[in-house]
């Protein structure tokens, strides 16, 4: 690990343009996925729970409670993919900023001179050292990338807006490796909400690491290559260059369907073919959905719950057959329950195709197949979704969507000065701000 640790600490400390407008994106769009979050109703209770226990010093996003140092990590990490609309990396095969912005929020708030250019520099590198450990990790086919190697990146964070040395980020990672959860990518396709924990874990693993090793603990040599190359994982391939050509931030996706994202492309080629065929949904006698492996396990026809309707493909159809939306309002409706909704579902099935696996990662693709009433079949293939890499967004389409997601929990002048805030990010002197401008903004309990 020690020439990992080597090119973290030395990363560049300059950078083009638009990779400054993609921390812009990436803040602006994981602030709005935990604003919503913690209005998400597990997620309120959660916070109740903890309230009972334990009070702090520490604020967070979107919430007038205080809490500990770590209880204001795990609520933070547990609200920012509770509504699954958080920034994602397909080449980390994961989500980096949601594993490491609560702790550059957490340390803007006991550092009040944080300021924007210096975030700007130390989130780029956390970003590319987090998605690099998702990259080089191959897990065990049943886990879930959350919790897993994320906790290597928010150590990593840690270590980087401290100017930690080259030894002492290696031996952060090792540290950092031992809080790896052992997750399970079924917890998604079930519902149980334990599944958004994971990132919470992972986060809490990371600040503890760095506790640990400011007080001169070590972890066994090789721990990481251990753990995520035989025990969590099959391989941690270190051999993989740590730097591409282009810093992994300006690879990133966001989302504009409230699903996994393994959903997006099925979702966007239905939607192309019933519109252009003008299809009456009543006529659709079969879908059928191929797809590569990992998207091919979205196949619950009926899912009982808002989390478990995210990772459905037929939901997901079926749903924005009778209602023409893919917002998060769908789930606080509880529409996965509708009656025709769940019958359309029925008829649509996703299989696992091995030829869509060649290019995975890099290429995520899917083809739908319509098959009517009256024997008539349209089928069309897509391998990318809107808003990632090879079909880009831009700052004020995050904001409308930052807009839509929070109005009902911010008022309108709050989210006014955060997307201002953020879109002059180089001239803020305290990134403490974030949390005192979204917080004041506050409308009450929901």
């Amino acid at each position: 690990m020690r020439s990992i640790a080597d090119q973290i600490v030395n990363a560049p400390i300059s950078y083009e343009a638009q990779t400054v407008e993609m921390v812009k994106m990436t803040l602006l769009d994981t602030v709005s996925a935990i604003i919503l979050g913690m209005h998400e109703p597990e997620v309120k209770v959660l916070k109740k729970e903890i309230q009972r226990w334990d009070s702090g010093n520490y604020s967070v996003i979107g919430v007038e409670e205080k809490f500990s140092l770590t209880d204001a990590a795990f609520v933070m990490g547990t609200a920012s993919v509770a509504v699954e609309l958080d920034e994602g990396n397909q080449w980390s095969k994961g989500h980096p900023s949601v594993h490491i912005l609560p702790i550059f929020i957490i340390h803007a708030m006991s550092e009040k001179t944080y300021n924007g250019k210096q975030f700007i520099v130390d989130f780029i590198n956390s970003y590319e050292a987090c998605t690099y450990f998702g990259k080089i990790t191959t897990l065990k086919s049943d886990l879930h990338a959350h919790g897993t190697w994320g906790v290597l990146g928010s150590a990593a964070a840690l270590g980087i807006i401290h100017k930690a040395s080259n030894e002492k980020m290696e031996r952060l990672l090792n540290l950092a490796a031992t809080f790896a959860t052992p997750t399970q990518w079924s917890a998604a396709l079930e519902g149980a909400q334990i599944r958004n924990v994971y990132i919470a874990e992972s986060i809490v693993g990371g600040l503890r690491a760095w506790q640990l090793v400011n007080a001169s603990f070590k972890a066994p040599q090789g721990n990481a290559e251990r753990i995520y190359g035989g025990i969590l994982g099959e391989k941690f391939d270190l051999q993989i260059p740590f730097r591409e050509n282009l810093p992994a931030i300006e690879n990133s996706y966001f989302k504009f369907h409230a699903f996994c994202r393994y959903v997006h492309v099925p979702l966007e080629i239905f939607e192309l073919i019933v519109v252009e065929k003008q299809i009456d949904i009543a006529c659709i006698a079969s879908v059928t959905v191929k797809t590569y492996a990992r998207a091919a396990t979205l196949q619950y026809k009926n899912p009982e719950n808002s989390l478990s309707s995210k990772f459905s493909i037929p939901f997901a159809l079926a749903a924005w057959a009778y209602t023409g939306r893919t917002d998060h309002g769908i789930f606080m409706e509880k529409l996965y329950g509708l009656a025709q909704i769940k019958q359309l579902a029925e008829r649509i099935t996703v299989i696992h195709d091995s030829t869509f696996d060649e290019n995975y990662p890099h290429v995520m693709p899917a083809e739908v197949e319509i098959t009517l009433t009256t024997g008539e079949v349209f089928t069309h293939r897509q391998d990318y979704a809107l808003g990632g890499p090879n079909e880009k967004t831009d700052y004020n389409a995050l904001a409308n969507k930052f807009k839509m997601n929070t109005n009902r929990i911010i008022t309108e002048k709050a989210q006014d000065e955060l997307i201002h805030f953020i879109n002059t990010l180089e001239e803020q002197t305290s990134m403490n701000q974030i949390v005192e401008i979204v917080n004041s903004g506050l409308k009450g309990d929901i």
